[in-house]
């Protein structure tokens, strides 16, 4: 692909997206900046199959963003679309590649498109090794990390990184608030099974800053069921279950499909804590029942 018949499609709302638009900047790739949030759509919003056709361009690289009604517009124009994501959404599956296997985070992916090297990013100004601690953290959060053989302290450097990238998105105003309101449903979360169920009626992003609490207090992977009332949201990570629970409910998978999650819209069915436990309960179930 020729640089100036390619653009890069993506919504810059997480340290991930930040930091591919950002190098993309440095490698001279034309950009379609979409401002929508997590969940967010080719289809969605303003009309990109038009604004791709108008300038020309030849290649649309898509980053998170699944829109099969546009995907297929564009196809059919004759501009190749190449889809960068490692997710599974509801009816779509796009987190393994064509052999089952699992696919690297958006980021990983993109370095390996580009052919991007750790000499090209220290000319960028960046650092290497944190720029991989991004993916390889929205792959499969900080224990990836350990995984992939970072100590301690550069697992502390690359989250600090990530706040970095991520100030922006942040009211530093109304943060102090939120995390304090975190730390009071850690404290009164309730034990169910194997998990740890944390919920809040305030409409607070209570997973990520859980997410760091359980970095902090407990230092391992750790179950969790969130019940985000406010905003509409239900996740279960850490856990065996999230491939199941898509299948059964819809919604959308993360971080090496051990995590699911589901946004209950106005209109539709929604699901419940109570769902999602009986839903758990049938499958340990079937499975204790194939074992004997």
């Amino acid at each position: 692909m020729k640089k100036k018949d390619v653009v890069l499609i993506i919504p810059p709302n997480d340290a991930e997206a930040i930091l591919i638009k950002e190098i993309a900047v440095h490698l001279g790739i034309s950009i379609i900046e979409s401002s929508q949030l997590h969940g967010a759509s080719l289809d969605v919003g303003h009309d990109y199959v038009k604004q791709v056709l108008d300038s020309g361009y030849k290649h649309a690289v898509v980053i998170e963003m699944p829109g099969p009604k546009s995907e297929a517009l564009l196809r059919r124009a004759g501009v190749e679309v190449v889809i960068i994501d490692h997710h599974h959404y509801t009816g779509l599956a796009r987190a393994h590649d064509e052999k089952g296997e699992l696919l690297p985070s958006s980021l990983e992916q993109f370095l390996k498109l580009f052919k991007v090297t750790d000499a090209q990013l220290k000319k960028m100004g960046l650092n290497p090794h944190l720029v991989r601690g991004i993916g390889i953290q929205d792959r499969g959060y900080v224990w990836s990390l350990f995984d992939e053989g970072y100590s301690k302290r550069e697992v502390r450097q690359v989250l600090a990184y990530m706040d970095k990238l991520t100030a922006h998105l942040r009211n530093p105003d109304t943060e102090e608030r939120k995390q304090r309101l975190a730390q009071k449903a850690w404290t009164r979360r309730k034990k169910w099974r194997e998990f740890w169920i944390v919920t809040t009626r305030a409409d607070v992003q209570l997973r990520p800053r859980l997410s760091r609490i359980i970095v902090d207090e407990v230092g391992k992977p750790t179950p969790l069921i969130i019940v985000e009332h406010g905003r509409g949201l239900i996740y279960v990570q850490e856990s065996p279950y999230a491939l199941h629970l898509f299948e059964r409910f819809g919604g959308f998978t993360f971080g090496l499909d051990r995590n699911w999650g589901h946004k209950n819209m106005p209109g539709q069915k929604c699901v419940t804590l109570r769902d999602v436990k009986r839903a758990i309960e049938t499958v340990h179930r079937s499975v204790l029942s194939s074992a004997t």
